[in-house]
């Protein structure tokens, strides 16, 4: 019996310290999906065993895909899952790398994958008791980009502040771990902030409206109001 027989997804909670949320680093869709999969198993108030098992069809089940597809994501993003780091950079200019897991195997021909969490990635996702922020799974089951997770869980974090955020845009574009890529505003608009804004406000519980902070004429920083989308959007002043 699978996971997802045992347990609603409706139900199903993703946990994480707000340093981790904000921290850098570049993860595609599959593997973002990968990790909240395995995160939402999680009793952020409890210790953990490192290690989780994936199983393709409790994967489909959760992100409305189909099970043949869920083998090659669950392929893909094990395969690449090792490789990535978590950047988090220090006021005093320390510049801190750790690993997402320690080990990642997919099962080939069985439909699954176990996943072994790295030491130093578990202080960010469990006995957590402040400076986190939770979610349920299926608010980002329905995004389709990487970078469309990454607002969310970011704009998450202030869902309840009832102000506007402002975000300085040289730390968003080091938390997304942007690089040499989107330079020109025009197109970080276009092609990451905007459509990732869309698809919060399509299929998550969040209503968001933004804006860019101009010094003279560059673009210096956004702005951000947040709301629950029950609440409605709220006008930015």
């Amino acid at each position: 019996m699978g996971i997802m027989e045992q347990q609603e997804l409706t139900s199903w909670k993703v946990t994480k310290s707000n340093e981790l949320i904000q921290a850098g680093y570049a993860l595609t869709l599959n593997e973002q999906r990968l990790v909240l999969f395995c995160i939402a198993q999680i009793d952020s108030r409890k210790p953990i065993r490192r290690i989780k098992d994936i199983v393709a069809s409790d994967f489909a089940e959760a992100y409305g895909i189909d099970t043949r597809h869920a083998y090659e994501a669950l392929e893909d993003a094990t395969d690449k899952l090792w490789n990535r780091e978590v950047k988090t950079r220090f006021g005093d200019g320390r510049i801190e790398k750790i690993r997402w897991v320690s080990m990642a195997t997919y099962h080939k021909g069985t439909g699954r994958v176990t996943v072994n969490f790295s030491p130093e990635i578990i202080p960010l996702l469990t006995l957590l008791t402040k400076r986190f922020t939770t979610y349920e799974l299926r608010y980002i089951s329905k995004l389709t980009s990487s970078y469309s997770i990454r607002f969310y869980e970011y704009l998450k974090q202030y869902a309840n502040l009832k102000k506007a955020i402002t975000v300085d845009l040289l730390e968003f574009r080091e938390m997304l771990q942007l690089g040499g890529t989107y330079t020109r505003f025009s197109n970080l608009k276009a092609r990451v902030i905007q459509p990732s804004i869309n698809q919060v406000n399509e299929y998550t519980d969040l209503a968001v409206t933004w804006l860019p902070v101009r010094e003279k004429r560059a673009v210096v920083a956004l702005k951000f109001k947040i709301a629950i989308s029950n609440q409605g959007e709220l006008p930015l002043h």
